[in-house]
């Protein structure tokens, strides 16, 4: 929408929904036949929380889903577009190292999902044109729940939260609202390089917990801390598939990002991370309270 309120004529496409070319991107016959366009803003992806995650033959999954869909795109507008913007993820930072991450920090995939994303810009970065990569940290707002839902319906059903490792390492968040705002400052630019997303003001996994128990009006919370050690050791002999091998690496340190490449086109974000979780907090509650209606305690009105 913020594409078209800026007077731009938008062509969308995806595998399903309401938009004008329906297919797949791996599919190097659909891909040949999209449009000439002046800007292509790549964000189609998979990732963990993607429903159809296979528990096996993940590899493949994401190489032809994320790597084989973008070799496509670039085979169809090297040289024919102004513009190309790759969405990444903040997954691709080498992870071993202290943040926050900039655009010159190193980038080392950690497992298959970051591994293909780093291909993937890999890929892109080759074209003939300007290429701009956007780098967002975890993404939440309208759709974009991620792993929240379980925290919620175990504070709302059972007044428990589950926290893997320590919970007190700093992990920043961005609205699905600022991270497309980047995108179009990014476009308005022409803008090469990678470019962070995040919200200000990161937070731990035991404040979102402390902000989600204010937002429902929930008191007398219990947190159950399950040592990082068990979840590093459990993710590992379930081969990753229970907890990706990012994810591990991202409960054991800070994850947050330095903006400040990105507010020099001109973009601040408008939610601090509190107002995030605050927002997806309220759209998991319905929820919630319909799978345990009789354990939810009463959400206070308004936000």
């Amino acid at each position: 929408p913020l594409f078209a309120d800026a007077g731009l004529r938008v062509i969308t496409t995806d595998r399903h929904g309401d938009v004008d070319y329906v297919g797949d991107l791996a599919d190097p016959t659909f891909t040949a036949m999209l449009p000439d366009v002046d800007v292509v803003v790549h964000a189609a992806a998979v990732q963990y929380v993607t429903r159809s995650l296979p528990f096996w033959r993940r590899k493949p999954w994401f190489h032809r889903n994320n790597v084989v869909a973008t070799s496509n795109l670039v085979s169809r507008y090297s040289g024919r577009v102004r513009y190309f913007l790759q969405v990444g993820t903040s997954m691709m930072y080498d992870q071993t190292l202290s943040g926050p991450y900039g655009a010159k920090s190193p980038l080392k995939g950690a497992g298959v999902y970051s591994e293909s994303k780093l291909a993937s810009v890999s890929v892109a970065e080759a074209m003939d044109n300007p290429v701009g990569v956007m780098v967002p940290c975890i993404i939440g707002g309208p759709g974009r729940e991620g792993l929240f839902p379980r925290f919620v319906r175990t504070m709302t059903g059972f007044g428990v939260a589950i926290v893997p490792g320590t919970g007190r390492h700093e992990t920043q968040m961005v609205h699905v609202q600022d991270a497309a705002a980047l995108l179009v400052a990014m476009v308005d630019h022409d803008a090469p390089g990678l470019y962070n997303a995040a919200g200000s003001d990161a937070l731990t996994i035991r404040d979102w917990i402390d902000i989600i128990g204010d937002e429902l009006g929930l008191s007398g919370v219990r947190v159950l801390s399950v040592p990082y050690p068990l979840v590093k050791a459990g993710a590992a002999l379930s081969r990753y598939r229970l907890i990706a091998r990012e994810q591990c690496l991202m409960l054991g340190q800070p994850h947050v990002l330095d903006i400040s490449r990105s507010q020099g086109l001109g973009w601040t974000p408008s939610y601090d991370n509190e107002r995030i979780v605050r927002a997806i907090a309220r759209s998991c509650a319905p929820a919630a309270s319909r799978v345990w209606p009789r354990c939810q305690t009463p959400l206070k009105p308004g936000g």
